[in-house]
């Protein structure tokens, strides 16, 4: 219940407070926070705006804010904001009237049960990178040269493995367990796990690291300039070398980026069988339904294939005649007088 000494504004605050520190308590990592705040900050600055106050606003509010956010465009591009943007900027926005109704501040959630259409999904921004594709990226890289042994060694991991860039920047020596072929690393909301390492990527973890395999606090991957020299990598200094590998390959496009490659390792992994949930686990995915997104690239693929050769789409084929049909049709009559 809102108590009377509350202002509005003092609300609005205290909901911001309450989002950041069950952030910090869920163990967020402090990007992921940083991103959270600054887009409940920008839905904050919306309520103020507009004139409104969190504790009266209702689903009518909500949905304004939601519309609005569908019909909001990048400045640089003119393009409207993808779904995921839009939603997760609504979902951070939700959270704040979540928390006030936990806590017994507003009487109603207005977010509970609202019925909102979702913008069309334009699909995932990234596309994997085919069998044939990674290898000649992998094979294309020269490694009798320190940079592309460093180049050969982290992106031979990130598609072994399946990590993100940030998470294979992040890797010190004593996370690596060479004879069990094992690994931990640090994932979103500073979660670990353990994750397998393919033969050929120790190999070349060995082969890189030399006598630093002695120190266990070394970082794997160091900076070779400005302020990360003798530190571990950032996650965009990971991506401007795959997009700098992609440009003498002649492989860049807009749709492959560096995270392409975890997507590939998911991707190729249900091609030869394997199950969602254990891609969910190698992933690190909260949630399944982050990881059966990749399913929707093997089942075009599918689709694909059914539509080619499947008999009864084939328009060459002509098994099935008239003829057959009649036979076919009396088959069930019959059946269905015996039933």
């Amino acid at each position: 219940m809102t108590e009377s000494y509350l202002t509005s504004e003092m609300i609005l605050e205290l909901a911001l407070e309450l989002s950041r520190k069950e952030m910090k308590a869920d163990r967020y990592a402090k990007r992921s926070r940083t991103r959270a705040e600054r887009m409940q900050n920008r839905f904050a600055q919306w309520v103020r705006e507009k004139g409104y106050a969190l504790e009266t606003m209702r689903k009518a509010e909500l949905s304004e804010y939601y519309q609005e956010l569908c019909q909001r465009r990048v400045e640089k591009t003119g393009e409207l904001l993808a779904a995921g943007t839009v939603n997760a900027l609504f979902q951070n926005a939700v959270k704040l009237f979540s928390i006030l109704y936990r806590e017994e501040i507003i009487k109603e959630n207005p977010a509970h049960n609202l019925d909102l259409e979702l913008p069309e999904d334009r699909g995932m921004r990234r596309r994997p990178l085919t069998l044939e594709e990674i290898t000649a990226f992998l094979e294309s890289i020269d490694t009798s040269t320190a940079q592309g042994l460093k180049d050969r060694t982290l992106f031979e991991l990130i598609y072994s493995s399946g990590l993100r860039v940030s998470e294979a920047a992040g890797i010190k020596v004593k996370d690596i367990d060479f004879d069990r072929r094992e690994v931990i690393v640090r994932g979103k909301w500073d979660r670990e796990r353990v994750v397998p390492v393919s033969k050929v990527a120790r190999d070349f973890l060995l082969a890189f690291l030399g006598q630093r395999v002695e120190t266990p606090e070394a970082w794997v991957f160091v900076g070779n300039s400005g302020r990360r020299t003798g530190r571990n990598m950032r996650g965009e200094g990971v991506s401007r070398r795959f997009r700098l590998l992609l440009e003498r390959l002649n492989m860049k496009r807009k749709e492959i980026s560096a995270h392409s490659i975890r997507h590939s390792t998911a991707t190729h992994l249900l091609e030869n069988g394997a199950s969602v949930r254990h891609i969910q686990e190698l992933l690190g995915h909260r949630h399944i339904e982050t990881t059966v997104r990749y399913t929707q690239i093997q089942t075009d693929g599918v689709f694909k294939v059914f539509r080619k050769y499947h008999p009864g789409e084939h328009e060459l084929f002509e098994a099935v005649d008239d003829e057959y049909r009649k036979r076919f049709d009396a088959f069930i009559d019959g059946r269905g007088k015996k039933c």
